[in-house]
């Protein structure tokens, strides 16, 4: 389960005085960047990140490894079709699933933050724009 908690809740989040970005999330929620913190609400509780904990800031492109693999399997299941009917189109159907996951998750904002093991993934509708916002947030 992917826990993107890091301890703040609903309840003590303090407001963002200066707001140098809000925007949506394309998943539900929101993000907001102030001149000192980012706050991402997904609608389970907002997660709080001090910007001088933030170690890097990547933006994610689709996986195109594991695109072309989806490709791959709808094709090996529509040339399996002459073989078995149920087979190949159980390949197809599990290759179209996964590309439409994969494209799901294009752009996927990472922000690496120190004592988190694993980066906070985001996905924002504007997600160059965040990024821009973010990085000279951090320069600042």
């Amino acid at each position: 389960m992917d826990s993107d908690s890091d301890g703040a809740t609903g309840d003590t989040v303090p407001p963002i005085d200066t707001e140098r970005y809000t925007g949506t999330l394309r998943t539900g929620g929101t993000v907001v960047l102030g001149a000192d913190r980012l706050v991402v609400d997904r609608g389970d509780g907002p997660v709080v990140i001090d910007l001088d904990d933030v170690v890097e800031v990547s933006l994610q492109d689709i996986d195109w490894f594991l695109a072309v693999m989806s490709a791959a399997l709808v094709g090996f299941g529509l040339l399996s079709f002459d073989r078995s009917v149920l087979l190949g189109g159980v390949f197809a159907v599990a290759g179209i699933v996964s590309l439409a996951l994969t494209y799901r998750k294009r752009y996927a904002l990472r922000i690496q933050v120190t004592g988190r093991t694993d980066p906070l993934r985001c996905f924002p509708a504007e997600p160059q724009a965040l990024l821009t916002e973010l990085e000279a947030a951090l320069a600042d």
